[in-house]
């Protein structure tokens, strides 16, 4: 059990839905995006985004190949597009061990530079494995939602009954370094919990933690969550 503390500080083309269970069977997952049209001769460029993260890519492709300078690390060493992708058309997504915080809305574009041309938006579920979850292979969800309206720098801090920072979360980014070293690899949050008040934490309990009875502190006053 834990403690949870909140301080309040172009149209798609074809929309598609992709299911996947997060669980140590699901190697990748596969975000389709074809094209059949035109291809920009100067500086073409695909972009995977996904809109509630910041920043907001996902992946990037040039002509001379991938650009992941501007990856939101949450992805970093976890996607890839074919090695031909400008030349036959398939702008496809491959996504590497996919987690419960990948569920989104992902955009597939086509620039060049100057103008740009949504082609697909992508609408990922990756779904828990509850045989998984029991086994303790599968990290487990602690749920909690608010109706509060969450300004865009909303810190969020779980807690656990030591006082240990199970994981802390500010303007749209984790923040490991406030953490707990016990805790560190092993926690999630949605990252667009602002938009959507859902505070869950997914925790890894691959390791066990002594803890107690919960309690919550918004803003000053008591939750329970």
């Amino acid at each position: 059990m834990f403690l949870l503390f909140l301080l309040l500080m172009n149209v798609s083309q074809h929309a598609l839905a992709v299911e996947v269970e997060g669980n140590a069977e699901a190697e990748s997952v596969q975000l389709p995006c074809q094209h059949s049209g035109f291809i920009p001769d100067d500086n073409p460029t695909v972009t995977w985004t996904r809109n509630d993260l910041d920043p907001t890519t996902v992946h990037l492709r040039r002509e001379e190949g991938d650009d992941l300078k501007g990856q939101n690390r949450r992805y970093s060493g976890r996607t890839s597009m074919r090695p031909d992708a400008l030349d036959s058309l398939d702008f496809s997504l491959t996504l590497r061990k996919p987690r419960l915080t990948d569920s989104g809305k992902y955009s597939c574009t086509l620039s060049d530079g100057r103008e740009e041309r949504q082609l697909t938006t992508v609408q990922l579920q990756v779904k828990a494995d509850r045989e998984k979850v029991d086994s303790g292979v599968q990290s487990v969800q602690l749920p909690c939602n608010t109706t509060l309206h969450l300004a865009e720098g909303a810190k969020v801090e779980w807690m656990d009954s030591g006082d240990h920072w199970v994981h802390v979360f500010q303007n749209g980014l984790d923040q490991p370094v406030e953490q707990s070293q016990d805790y560190r690899g092993r926690t999630e949050m949605y990252a667009n919990l602002v938009r959507t008040g859902d505070l869950s934490l997914f925790l890894d309990p691959q390791r066990e933690t002594q803890t107690s009875t919960p309690a919550a502190s918004t803003a000053g006053r008591e939750t329970s969550c």
